[in-house]
């Protein structure tokens, strides 16, 4: 019945693709036999996968040759070709993940997990599990990937005879169900379910979700649900005590299972079968069958199954008089045991491990989850702080230019008047008036300064706009211009070295940043000359300010570029304590650095460096 059913469906699709020469077309009706069919007609699945990727790789069709390699992955699994399944799977996981191919990423998932834990590598199963259900628990419509992977750790639980927690797997794998349209998945997470059933003794519940995986397999051709469904309830029945329905059901899936070379599971039809004989006194079929058995459990190294059919045998040779080959039967069958009962509790020390490993992780997240939301919290009653900050400095920044600039005119006003006066206290006017415009000038470069601030601490992105500059030239003039304003008749001290070089750089920049240090080198000194040394190098320039004033103690040097903060020496000395806040922001724009050198009452040496582009 299997294999005619097969037959017709291979048939149909022949008939579909025959009918249809659009490449895309043909392509959506490969996938969709595959998706159907792949855990049951492997042989014809392989071969439309590999119809399928030719066209795919025709089209240039990245997302459905990735879900074909989902197929053909399943497929290399069960014919043994493990290195080459974990590969595909490898690199299609981060395709199918992107583009919502739940069922097909879930598919992988259980590819890599199971290959790793045939090989004993269970800490590496279960974490390519868990990382998946990480990847996609904030993504929508993901239950076909939480159906498959709650089902492979249902599977791992089971495995290691955690049943109470392979049940709470089983049971959210099948509440995603109703949505599945892989008849195979949900046969297989039913099965799953009955067997916690039928390990907790429901035998009846058990029964009835076996039984609703046999009519679904029957239905659609699922060779290996339908024969592990008659498997499982034959084996409740010799539970029961009805031995000739078991008998009856077990030799179905015996049969199923030996005409698609099911190899391990045909062991354990083969095992219970020979129980039924043996229990009716018929030692030479249930030999017969033990023999077929034992060679399987010795090509395929199935230590489990092995020392249940050398159990048996040995009970056959002592009912035949056989002491000695049952006594080495028996030997055989407890070396096994001892190596079965060994691992079984490896695996129980690791599984305790990664349990633990699991809830400490668990808690660790729940732990950075709170953390998280608390920092967001704090971080959106900064943001709102700052932009309140930021806004009312602006606007309070604004303001004040009206009232300065209507100051600032009036002074200009008064002025004119004090010019044409014949008053005799002409001379204290214009020192008070000189002072009123010079307060006006102070205010107004803080104002500038305070926007300049809050535009950077606002996280505005200030432009730059470099243009090619003569350093030389460009230096000179600036030092110019401080050199006339000094009433005290110190100079800058220029010096020179290295090949002069020209720079892209941005002048406005520069100019502000260069204006700031050599304004405070003269504030801070009132005796010597400061000096303004300009070194080109290979790849960059150095300036160098250099003053032989007040110095700057040494806790205040960590705060130096902190806005407002000023050094706690200062006295008298005006200053608002952003100059050199908003210079080294402006530095960082230019892809520069600065670096302070100061000592006690001997003097500050600013150092600025900076690429020539």
């Amino acid at each position: 019945m299997n294999h005619k059913t097969a037959e017709q469906k291979h048939q149909l699709l022949n008939e579909q693709l025959s009918g249809t020469s659009d490449g895309v077309a043909r392509l959506d009706l490969i996938i969709t036999f595959c998706r159907n069919n792949y855990n049951t007609i492997q042989k014809d699945t392989l071969f439309f996968v590999k119809a399928g990727l030719k066209i795919a790789n025709k089209y240039n069709k990245k997302l459905e040759r990735d879900i074909l390699k989902t197929y053909l992955s399943f497929y290399l699994l069960h014919h043994e070709q493990r290195k080459k399944a974990t590969s595909i799977c490898n690199s299609i996981l981060p395709g199918l993940l992107k583009n919502r191919c739940y069922s097909e990423y879930g598919l992988s998932v259980i590819i890599l997990s199971q290959i790793q834990w045939a090989q004993g590598n269970f800490e590496n199963a279960y974490n390519i599990v868990y990382k998946a259900l990480d990847q996609v628990k904030f993504k929508r419509n993901k239950n076909n990937a939480l159906i498959r992977l709650h089902w492979v750790l249902a599977g791992f639980a089971l495995d290691l005879n955690e049943i109470d927690e392979s049940y709470q797997h089983y049971t959210i794998s099948n509440k995603f169900c109703q949505e599945e349209t892989d008849l195979g998945m949900i046969s297989y997470v039913k099965i799953g379910l009955a067997s916690i059933y039928k390990l907790k003794g429901d035998f009846s519940r058990a029964v009835e979700l076996f039984e609703e995986a046999l009519s679904a397999s029957q239905k659609n051709n699922l060779w290996l649900v339908e024969s592990r469904a008659y498997y499982e309830i034959g084996m409740i029945h010799i539970l029961q005590g009805n031995a000739i329905e078991a008998e009856n059901l077990i030799f179905k899936s015996y049969t199923i299972r030996k005409e698609n070379n099911a190899l391990p599971a045909l062991v354990s039809s083969l095992s219970s079968l020979a129980e039924i004989d043996f229990s009716k006194g018929e030692f030479k079929k249930a030999k017969k069958k033990l023999m077929e058995a034992y060679t399987i459990c010795s090509e395929k190294n199935l230590k489990s199954k092995m020392a249940k059919v050398l159990s048996l045998l040995a009970k056959i040779a002592e009912a035949n008089s056989e002491f000695e080959t049952a006594l080495n039967y028996y030997k055989k069958h407890t070396q096994l045991e001892k190596e079965i009962i060994k691992v079984e509790v490896e695996n129980r020390h690791q599984y305790l491990k990664l349990n633990y490993k699991a809830k400490k992780t668990e808690q660790d997240i729940q732990l950075q989850r709170l953390t998280n939301r608390n920092l967001k919290s704090a971080l959106d009653k900064e943001k709102e702080l700052n932009d309140l900050k930021n806004r009312f400095v602006s606007v309070t920044s604004h303001q004040f230019r009206t009232p300065m600039a209507i100051i600032q005119s009036n002074t200009d006003l008064v002025n004119m008047i004090i010019q044409n006066s014949e008053s005799k206290q002409k001379t204290q006017l214009e020192k008070a008036n000189r002072r009123i415009q010079k307060e006006i000038y102070t205010m107004v470069n803080l104002m500038d300064d305070i926007l300049i601030l809050g535009k950077i601490n606002s996280g505005k992105i200030l432009s730059v706009n470099p243009v090619s500059t003569d350093l030389e030239s460009f230096c000179m003039n600036i030092i110019s211009g401080f050199n006339t304003l000094q009433k005290d008749n110190r100079k800058l001290v220029l010096k020179i070295s290295g090949e002069v070089k020209v720079a892209m750089s941005d002048r406005s920049l520069l100019k502000h940043i260069l204006s700031n240090l050599l304004s405070n080198a003269f504030k801070y000194s009132t005796v010597e000359d400061p000096i303004f040394d300009l070194v080109f190098e290979k790849d960059k320039f150095v300036i160098s300010v250099i003053d032989k004033g007040i110095g700057i103690p040494e806790q205040d040097l960590p705060n130096l570029f902190q806005p407002f903060h000023r050094a706690t020496n200062v006295g008298e000395i005006s200053g608002t304590g952003l100059g050199l806040s908003i210079a080294k922001e402006y530095i960082d724009l230019l892809n520069g650095s600065l670096t302070v050198h100061s000592v006690l009452n001997k003097g500050t040496t600013i150092v600025l460096s900076l690429p020539y582009d």
